[in-house]
């Protein structure tokens, strides 16, 4: 008896790490697939849809300090927001690899308007710490028609 529940207890071990292994060769192969081209595309509106949130933010807190209905202690934080609401799409971009050469001029798109989106906060946060508000309505002015292209990527790409 002694032999045979050895042999046993080792069959079982064996079909065990059988499975463990064919279970990881599995996960394995899963995810290490990438994107693929559906998902890439809902993952390129989803990042958008929240550059259009920063920019639009932006833009409604940047006019209202111009008009004087917002105060610097609060437009300093809602602009913060907008900041890191622009560089969390450009993060969220970057670790979403197009899948393949059909999707990569839509990943350049988007690229093109985060960067633009940055830039142009990044301008709007700029005037208001130095005090230049033509340069502010400038960038107001530029955020408005940002936040168009980036409300169409939106609808264009939305699943």
């Amino acid at each position: 008896m002694g032999y045979q529940s050895g042999v046993r207890w080792r069959i079982g071990l064996g079909v065990v790490l059988a499975l463990l292994v064919a279970g990881w060769l599995g996960l394995a192969f899963t995810t290490s697939a990438g994107t693929d081209a559906h998902a890439f595309r809902n993952a390129a509106a989803k990042t958008a849809q929240g550059a259009l949130s920063a920019v639009r933010t932006a833009r409604l807190a940047g006019q209202a300090r111009l008009d004087g209905r917002m105060f610097d202690t609060t437009l300093s934080p809602v602009l913060d927001n907008a900041v890191r609401g622009v560089a969390t799409a450009e993060e969220e971009l970057a670790a979403t690899p197009a899948p393949g050469p059909a999707q990569a001029p839509i990943r350049d798109q988007l690229t093109r308007l985060l960067d633009e989106a940055s830039r142009t906060v990044g301008d709007l946060v700029a005037a208001f710490d130095r005090s230049e508000d033509p340069a502010a309505r400038s960038a107001v002015a530029a955020l408005g028609p940002l936040g168009d292209r980036l409300a169409d990527f939106v609808e264009e790409h939305r699943p």
